[in-house]
This record gives structure tokens, sequence and C-alpha cells, in this order.
């Protein structure tokens, strides 16, 4: 599919703090905002989006660093609490310009920050649904202390750049081979926007190098359990076979946390569900809508 196919409107939202691309797909229902994970872009969704048009209002936002949107400056940051207050700062723009978001739906980091907003201000999400993730990966204090140590470190060393690539091809097999089990079709739905042609002839990221590198504060397990016991948004878990959600029990545990959630496991789809089972997440998009009475 080309860009000229799916046209999105591209929006400037979060000016306040550093400008954040966000793309509305239009559509007619609830305003339904998308959040993409990890060193991805909110245009990974648009299968999904132009899929929704009839039922929904699609908006994909980029977080920062990530596609269209700004990059920090040099002493900014990329952490989820960066992130957490750029999201706060998006929905009640959206809400003061008459757009208020009805329902999210983020996948992996995405969905970390989304929980975290969701628990302090439980005001601003009512609805949320979670692809394969309940929250980020806890530390102890040991290894909270460790990684302080490894980002200073990593600090004292030049950014590396993100690979170029000599043709489209060249990134989607990169993609898959960094992500195992996911499929050709997915990766090129991560890698169709994803790339920006250069002077020489080749394809660079559109991602910022300091992206990488330590997460500098991770809470502890204990901490996850009371931001899911805060959380009061009605929750839909969309849990894939071969994702996080098999793997690691402390998410069943925060899981069972939440006062209003729901969870639909996913048989054959790892964790790139948005890319790897369009299908299924519309589907589960259009149930969650009907079910909480969004559409007359």
């Amino acid at each position: 599919m080309e860009e000229s196919e799916s046209n999105p409107k591209q929006r400037t939202v979060n000016r306040q703090r550093l400008p954040l691309a966000l793309w509305d797909y239009g559509g007619t229902g609830p305003v339904v905002l998308f959040l993409h994970g990890f060193l991805d872009t909110g245009r990974s969704f648009e299968d999904v989006a132009l899929a929704l048009h009839g039922r929904c209002r699609a908006l994909c936002l980029d977080w920062r660093g990530h596609g269209a949107s700004g990059r920090a400056s040099r002493d900014g940051a990329y952490h989820q609490l960066d992130h957490l207050k750029d999201l706060a700062s998006v929905m009640q723009e959206l809400a003061t310009a008459g757009t208020p978001v009805q329902a999210v739906v983020a996948h992996s980091m995405g969905g970390t920050v989304a929980l975290m907003l969701a628990a302090f201000a439980p005001s601003s999400i009512s609805h949320l649904m979670l692809v394969d993730c309940v929250g980020g990966y806890a530390a102890d204090s040991t290894t909270q202390v460790d990684q302080m140590t490894a980002l200073l470190e990593h600090l004292r060393k030049p950014v590396a750049p993100f690979r170029s690539f000599a043709s489209r091809d060249a990134a989607i097999e990169r993609v898959m081979a960094n992500n195992q089990g996911l499929s050709r079709a997915g990766a090129e739905r991560i890698v169709r926007h994803y790339l920006d042609p250069s002077e020489d002839g080749r394809f660079l990221v559109r991602l910022d190098p300091r992206l990488r590198g330590p997460n500098p504060y991770r809470f502890q397990e204990s901490h996850w359990l009371e931001i899911c016991r805060r959380v009061t948004a009605r929750v839909h878990l969309l849990a894939p076979e071969f994702g996080f959600m098999q793997r690691i029990p402390a998410l069943q545990q925060r899981f069972e946390a939440l006062s209003h959630a729901s969870r639909q496991d996913l048989p054959g789809v790892g964790h790139h569900v948005h890319v790897d089972a369009v299908p299924a997440l519309v589907a589960a998009v259009e149930r969650f809508i009907a079910e909480n009475c969004f559409l007359d």
C-alpha cells in the first residue's frame, strides 16, 4: 500500500513540550487513540485504522524520538516518564480541542505508558485495550542501582546511528531477524512508514539513535501491582500465545489486580499483534466499542 492510498492527516500536538506527530485516519464513531511500542511508529497501525474507518475515528501517535515526532534536546530524555507526561498533555489537548479520546488501544511500551496514566490520573482514560502488555519490566533495588551504573557508562560512549538500508526489502529482513516469529507481512507494515530515503539512495530509519540504551529507572513489582490496583478504567487485555503474557507470570498477577478487566487469548499469534494479526485486532476493537456502548 502506498502512502497516497491511506493519506491520513498529519497533526502536530504537544507543541508546548515537544512537538509530536498525530496521524488522523478519520472515520466515524468514537475517538480511539492508538499507541505504538518501542522503536515502532504510530503508522504501523495503519491497516487496523483503515479497517475500522466505519466504526471509530482512529488517531495514531508517534512517541517522541519516533517517526515524524520531535527529537529530545541533547539534555532531554526518552524515559517512559517523559512519554507519560507527553501522553497526559496530548489527552488534555485533544479534549480541549473538542475531540476527547474515548478509548485507548496500546501495544507494548505504549501500553505501559497508558497503564501508568490510567493509574496516576484515572479520569484521563476510561477505556483501555492493552495489547500484550500489563506494565513494564520490574527491578529490585540491586538491579536498579546496577542499571544506573550502566546508564552512566552508556552516556560516556558516542551515540551510534541506526544502520541505513540499501532497500526496503533489506529493512524488512532486518526487522524480521530482530523480532523472532514476525511474519514478512507484519514486518512490511512496520517498515512501510519507518524509512526516509537519503540523497545517496539508501534508506534511513525514522528513529532517534538516543532511544537506545539502559532504562534509567524501573518500578519494583510491588509498585506495578499498586499501579494496577489504582486503575479504574475498563481494561481489555489481548494476550497472544507467543507474547509476553505467557512467559512472565507477574503479568498475570498484575492483570488480576485490575478491578474492571477482561482477557482474550489469541492462539498462534506473537507479540506484534497490530501488524501480524490485523483481523483479530480489528475484531477485538469493534467488540470493545460495541460492548461499551460508544455507538448509538
